[in-house]
């Protein structure tokens, strides 16, 4: 080596390969919230048509759809799940002891904090089914 040349020197490099890999990591953690976000989102709505089902399952036929709904809305309210669009639909599945009925619910799952990803609104949807109460009060 002469006087001129210097040592190759490796100075900054970790600065670089952490400016590349910044952006790499915030939107790897943005997904893995943006995951563990839509399955709470689908534990949720799994537990308000199991207590909608259950709601409706006791009032007489004319009532369940109401009932289940209702239900289902203030289970979702309760657990902080704001949905974009909601539909319940209730329908008794067996006319023959014991009737069973069902209560499907969707959910446009509200995409607030996930704008960043750019992700349209997810629709899910969960459904549950309960024995219909043959005890019930207002039979």
């Amino acid at each position: 080596m002469t006087s001129n040349e210097s040592p190759r020197s490796d100075r900054g490099s970790a600065t670089v390969e952490a400016v590349l890999l910044a952006p790499t990591l915030m939107v790897l953690l943005l997904f893995v919230i943006h995951l563990g976000r839509w399955s709470s989102a689908e534990a949720r709505l799994r537990t308000a048509a199991d207590h909608a089902a259950r709601a409706a399952s006791l009032v007489h036929p004319s009532r369940m759809s109401s009932v289940a709904r209702n239900a289902a809305l203030d289970n979702l309210v309760a657990a902080g799940l704001t949905c974009e669009r909601f539909a319940v639909s209730a329908a008794i599945l067996h006319q023959s002891d014991p009737r069973v009925v069902e209560v499907a619910l969707e959910c446009d799952v509200a995409r607030a904090g996930l704008e960043a990803l750019a992700v349209t609104p997810r629709r899910l949807s969960a459904s549950s089914s309960e024995v219909v109460d043959r005890w019930r009060t207002d039979s």
